[in-house]
């Protein structure tokens, strides 16, 4: 122990006399601050102009605060209809909402002729996926008040019934539902938390970095052997030398990525979260060892680094989830990673893949060194 210990520290003072290694670690600080930063500021998927034609309509008035209280969107006070128009032309603003003078009269009258009439003017450039939701979350601003005023016609009109605006009220109000009707929980029963949807790829984007610290790790060891570090020693030495040059390094990796987590606002427990770090810094060990026995030389494994990177970008759920290429998808750690956060069964799934590539790795090795 004391020999492993010694040569761990040897091979970490070697590692940080590494700029490209010291560049690696310093990405997850600078990762971190500029995504703490960024979901403290005024953000949004959208930007929407808004404006009331009566400035002195308490509904319309209203309607907005509780938009602008949803920070999904991106809201812009205007005043006046050719400001808003005119942000939406200059490519300031998404998409402009015009409340009407009378917001509430709107209603009434689309209430009283049966049907659902247009009360807010959009406009926007063109239609898109963010663009429709926006729609949406505005529909969804202005559902309960119309909602009310179909049920107040209906009672007065329709039932004949004789009663105050007070007592109507109170009598919709015992009707409705307070909270959420809905409870969001992952499949180990942990309920689900709000949070920035800005910092909801952190743990994404620590696992593939994560990954390039696996793959600059082989690319270093492959640097060394064409030096001739290694000659002396036999061929099966060799491989366990690569195995633990490699795992020096992740280990470091794993370690800084587990405080990253900490304080990314992501965190779920110390328990899950270093037993999930464990197991995902040996698939990535046995993957980039697997890669650099295929690869064979620096050139090869520096040229792959790009393209492996690429498509784990694409293919696990780092910023969407894309089920469309499943098969290719078992092949990549972090996919196993980010569904363990919340998963057993991946977490046991992560387990196998360490058995399936370590077997992968020692065919690989065994016809490499036969010849």
């Amino acid at each position: 122990m004391r020999r492993i210990a010694i040569r761990y520290v040897l091979l970490n003072k070697r590692l940080f006399k590494k700029y490209s290694f010291l560049l690696i670690l310093c990405m997850v600080p600078l990762l971190l601050a500029g995504m703490r930063i960024a979901a403290r500021q005024e953000s949004g998927i959208v930007t929407v102009a808004l404006w009331g034609s009566n400035p002195a309509d308490e509904l319309s008035n209203r309607v907005m605060e509780q938009l602008e209280r949803n920070d999904v969107l991106r809201y812009v006070r205007c005043t006046s209809r050719e400001e808003a128009v005119g942000l939406v032309e200059s490519f300031q603003a998404d998409a402009a909402w015009i409340f009407p003078e009378d917001l509430a009269g709107e209603f009434w009258a689309a209430a009283s002729g049966k049907t659902v009439a247009p009360v807010v003017t959009v406009l926007e450039r063109e239609d898109s996926i963010p663009l429709t939701f926006s729609r949406e979350i505005l529909s969804s601003a202005l559902y309960p008040y119309f909602s009310y005023a179909v049920y107040e016609d209906f009672v007065r009109d329709d039932m004949g019934l004789e009663a105050d605006s007070g007592e109507l009220k109170e009598a919709y109000e015992r009707t409705l539902v307070e909270g959420s009707l809905f409870r969001l929980e992952y499949f180990d029963g942990q309920a689900s938390e709000e949070s920035s949807y800005l910092l909801a790829p952190m743990r994404g984007m620590l696992a593939l970095w994560l990954v390039l610290c696996g793959l600059a790790a082989a690319l270093y060891y492959l640097q060394d052997e064409r030096r001739g570090t290694f000659s002396q020693m036999s061929l099966r030495r060799r491989e366990w030398t690569a195995i633990g040059f490699q795992a020096v390094l992740l280990i470091d990796a794993a370690a800084v990525q587990i405080i990253a987590l900490r304080f990314s606002g992501v965190f779920t427990m110390w328990s899950r979260e270093i037993g999930n770090a464990v197991l995902f810094a040996g698939c990535t060990l046995l993957f980039c060892n697997l890669m650099r026995l295929l690869c064979g030389t620096p050139e090869r494994l520096g040229s792959c680094i790009p393209v492996l990177m690429t498509a784990m970008t694409v293919l696990c759920p780092v910023f969407v989830r894309i089920d469309l290429f499943r098969p290719l998808q078992y092949l990549l750690p972090p996919f196993y990673y980010l569904n363990a956060t919340h998963s057993t069964y991946h977490f046991y799934l992560m387990a196998a893949y360490i058995c399936v590539m370590a077997l992968l790795c020692a065919l690989v090795s065994w016809r490499k060194n036969r010849k």
